[in-house]
């Protein structure tokens, strides 16, 4: 469908180029047979630009379930690849909403500086060199304290927004600056 390539600021789409508008992680937590996972929902959205006599914008989203990590920094150096998530591109090409969503795919996390981390990903038709910002950590499935026992909680600030939905509570926690 199509070919992105991201570098420091800019995409490429059909041999458009694109300035990013930001990218942005968030991170679930959540408990699976006794066992703790975090999926990494990243977001890339770009500006719109004209290419080929049409207007083209949109977003690339990401979701990175994986195991054994207890702390932002757990994540660093660390490389994934094959059916570990999924990749929806969503793509505006001249008024008509186009997607493609992608099951198999390589991430490999480079630094973290902060609130920011850099990583690369690869998959078919898509090539991703970026950094984000860290937004925020929430659970539904454990208290503040069986998750500060699961995850390391030293770059959250101590007060989560908690929702309550139905029965369950949404505990949210903002990345420190």
């Amino acid at each position: 469908m199509y070919f992105l390539e991201m570098g420091e600021v800019m995409l490429k789409v059909e041999n458009g180029k694109f300035r990013e508008k930001f990218t942005e992680i968030n991170i679930r937590q959540r408990m699976y047979q006794k066992d703790n996972f975090i999926t990494l929902m990243i977001t890339t959205e770009f500006y719109p630009s004209l290419v080929d006599d049409k207007v083209i914008h949109g977003v690339v989203e990401i979701k990175l379930d994986i195991s054994g990590i207890f702390s932002l920094d757990d994540l660093v150096g660390k490389s994934y690849q094959g059916d570990i998530g999924s990749i929806v591109i969503s793509v505006y090409n001249d008024g008509i909403w186009e997607h493609q969503t992608l099951d198999n795919f390589s991430i490999t996390i480079t630094k973290r500086m902060g609130r920011e981390l850099s990583f690369k990903l690869k998959a078919k038709g898509l090539v991703l060199n970026t950094t984000g910002v860290l937004v925020s950590l929430y659970t539904t499935s454990t208290s503040k304290e069986q998750l500060s026992k699961m995850f390391k909680l030293d770059d959250f600030y101590d007060y989560p927004v908690i929702k309550k939905v139905g029965k369950s509570e949404i505990l949210k926690y903002f990345i420190k600056e």
